[in-house]
């Protein structure tokens, strides 16, 4: 036995350094948060990042998940830990849906009790997707021509073997029969979540979550990711055709021009984006593909689509706008940070939006809570301001703090108002 343990020494030896391996490997990958500190000591600007490949799915997830209980209290469910939506998501996937039926149309009434509805997780999107969008994500095919736009999914947890699709746009109300899926994997999903008591109302002909109760938010500490302009330029100006960029600088900014159709203007003072590609009005993209065709340019961009999902559509249809989010709760900066606006306009011209910061990874700071008020006292304050007809909408997210020169981010919760058409926190409309 000796000799042969001397005669294979090397083997046995080559055989424990690699089983050791695999053993610290395993470590890392399902423990990574503590060594992230080691990480971001040697953080470089310029070095290149590796990012999670995100389907279309994912970026067109919805963003916020409610439970009802049989009593009908309400709760948004939420976990640092846990991405509850992406796994209601796999889960649906797995699921057959069958026969839609339409419920009822134009009467609010009854659509604020499918909002309400007992015993249920309802997830929300942050406006309208069209049903292919839905299809997309969940893997289903639905009657596109009879279920239009989606702003709700209501799955009931009593056995039932329907879904609810409901759309704000004419309060309609959709029923889509479940022929194969498993409710008990979707209730089992839901424990060990955080929870924030909410309620749901229309407001101005609007469905809005409200929070009835003042309740805490962690603020949240990120490192920021900043993206070369010369590899962001390459990617937006570059064509099929042999054609020479020029760059002009004049003052802050920096114009990149191909001597055709593009522009991309870059503001080297707050690291913003403008791009605007003159095309004809055949060449422009049909209205019902606008999701998926600027889901195609977001990944040919090759900006960082980790946290980013869409948030809203406008200009009939032909404007998308994407948004950093975190904990299933959106992120705003007044220079645009985190964000993302592509525009196809009917005439044929494309416009995009955009800047170099994105955030990379949380940083491990003392978590201080941030008190928030219920909804009915920012709304009774707003009120006082005699602001209340201009406002359409209402939410709670995260702004967006920077120290630019650290490259770190602070998140502080706070509610955000949709004011004439542009969201503003809320203390901006007190003043």
């Amino acid at each position: 036995m000796m000799k042969k343990l001397k005669s294979n020494w090397q083997a046995i030896a080559l055989t424990v350094v690699v089983l050791l391996s695999l053993f610290i490997s395993w470590i890392v990958w399902t423990n990574p948060f503590p060594f992230e500190g080691a990480r971001h000591e040697n953080f470089n600007n310029n070095q290149s990042q590796q990012y999670t490949p995100q389907s279309m799915g994912d970026v067109y997830l919805p963003t916020k998940a409610v439970e009802t209980n049989k009593k009908g209290t309400q709760n948004q469910l939420y976990s640092p830990k846990a991405n509850l939506i992406l796994s209601v998501k796999k889960e649906l996937e797995d699921w057959k849906l069958g026969r839609t039926n339409v419920v009822k149309q134009n009467n609010s009434d009854v659509y604020l009790s499918y909002l309400r509805r007992r015993n249920s997780l309802m997830l929300t999107y942050p406006d309208e997707v069209p049903s292919s969008v839905f299809n997309e994500t969940f893997s289903q095919s639905i009657d596109t021509d009879r279920v239009n736009q989606i702003n709700h999914i209501v799955i009931p947890l009593n056995g039932q073997h329907e879904i609810y699709l409901l759309g704000d746009h004419h309060y309609s109300v959709y029923r889509v029969r479940v022929e194969q899926g498993k409710f008990n994997h979707i209730r089992q999903l839901l424990k060990s979540m955080d929870q924030i008591p909410v309620d749901h109302k229309i407001i101005n002909g609007v469905a809005v979550m409200m929070y009835p109760r003042s309740f805490e938010l962690p603020a949240l500490g990120y490192q920021i990711t900043t993206q070369n302009i010369d590899t962001l330029s390459a990617s937006l100006m570059s064509t099929n055709q042999h054609t020479t960029i020029t760059a002009n600088r004049n003052g802050n900014e920096t114009t990149y021009t191909d001597g055709t159709n593009r522009r991309l203007i870059f503001n080297r003072q707050d690291g913003t984006l403008k791009y605007e590609n003159y095309l004809s009005k055949d060449d422009r993209e049909s209205t019902s593909q606008i999701f998926p065709h600027f889901y195609n340019k977001l990944t040919t961009i090759g900006i960082p689509l980790d946290n980013l999902r869409y948030d809203e559509v406008s200009e009939h249809g032909r404007r998308l706008n994407y948004r950093a989010y975190v904990n299933s709760f959106p992120i705003f900066n007044s220079d645009g940070y985190g964000e993302v606006t592509l525009e196809s306009t009917s005439g044929g011209n494309e416009r995009f939006w955009l800047s170099l910061y994105s955030l990379q990874v949380p940083l491990p700071i003392d978590h201080q809570m941030v008190k928030l008020p219920s909804s009915a006292d920012v709304i009774n304050q707003l009120h006082a301001t005699n602001r209340m007809r201009d406002i359409k909408d209402l939410r709670v997210g995260y702004i967006w703090k920077t120290d630019k020169d650290s490259h770190v981010v602070k998140l502080v919760p706070t509610y955000f108002i949709k004011y004439r058409g542009h969201w503003v926190e809320y203390t901006e409309l007190e003043k």
